[in-house]
Formats: C-alpha cells, sequence, structure tokens
C-alpha cells in the first residue's frame, strides 16, 4: 500500500476512534461483543454506501469516514437507550437491525467481522486505489 493511501485509510477509520469511550462504557456493562456487533453493522452499511458511490463516479473524499462514525453510532443507539432504561423492542431494528442481529449474535457477529474485511479490502481496492489515479495521463 502506498503511503498516500495508507493516510487515506487513517481518514477514513479516524472519526471512528470517538467511539473508544462508547466501548469503554458498553464493557463497563459487559456488552462487549454488542459493541463490536453493532460497530460492524455501522461501518459494514457505510462501506456499501461507500463504495456504491465509488461504482456512481463520486471520488474519495477525506469525510468518507465520517460515514463509518454516523453508521456505527446509528446502530449503536439502542444500546445507549438501554443503558438510559429504555426496553429493546422490535421497533429498534430501525437502527440498523438491531433485534434481529443480537438474536443471533454468535452467527451475526463472525459474518459481519468477515463481510467488514472484504469491504474494507474492497474499499482499499477500488475507492482508494482509483483517487490515486485521477488525474494521470494515460499517454
Amino acid at each position: 500500500m502506498k503511503r498516500e493511501q495508507s493516510i487515506q485509510l487513517v481518514f477514513l477509520m479516524m472519526p471512528s476512534a470517538v467511539l473508544t469511550a462508547l466501548l469503554a462504557l458498553e464493557l463497563r456493562f459487559g456488552a462487549g461483543r454488542h459493541f463490536f456487533l453493532h460497530t460492524l453493522t455501522g461501518w459494514d452499511v457505510a462501506l456499501i454506501g461507500l463504495l456504491a458511490a465509488t461504482y456512481f463516479g463520486r471520488p474519495w473524499s477525506r469525510w468518507d469516514g465520517l460515514a463509518l462514525l454516523a453508521l456505527a453510532l446509528w446502530a449503536q443507539m439502542p444500546d445507549l437507550l438501554y443503558i438510559q432504561g429504555y426496553y429493546h423492542r422490535d421497533w429498534m431494528d430501525v437502527f440498523l437491525f438491531h433485534i434481529a442481529l443480537d438474536e443471533i449474535i454468535a452467527l451475526s457477529l463472525p459474518t459481519l467481522a468477515v463481510l467488514w474485511i472484504l469491504l474494507m479490502v474492497s474499499y482499499v481496492r477500488f475507492r482508494l486505489a482509483g483517487f490515486s489515479s485521477v488525474g494521470t495521463d494515460s499517454n
């Protein structure tokens, strides 16, 4: 990976560093698996969106990482609400399939992790590699 691509990858993941505070909170409540389940769900959905944007010609932006953070926080919302006393209900699937994924966490967590790896490899391959070739002359 080129230095330029490494910097772009850092820009992608840097906004998600604020999730470490949420991880500490969820570990305090014994919900580490839930943290990773919902964070990976948000990241996967965001990466699918970023790759779709690449397909339709949208160039890489240093703000792409905000999509990962926003969707990870959206997916975490039910756990934050639960900590504040709200009970999990079926309507919480609005927050990126919260109840559905929690019901099969032993299967969904490893699946989401593998999907995240595949999406990150795809992002590096198609998004960042395409960015470095923008503006170069083929002659």
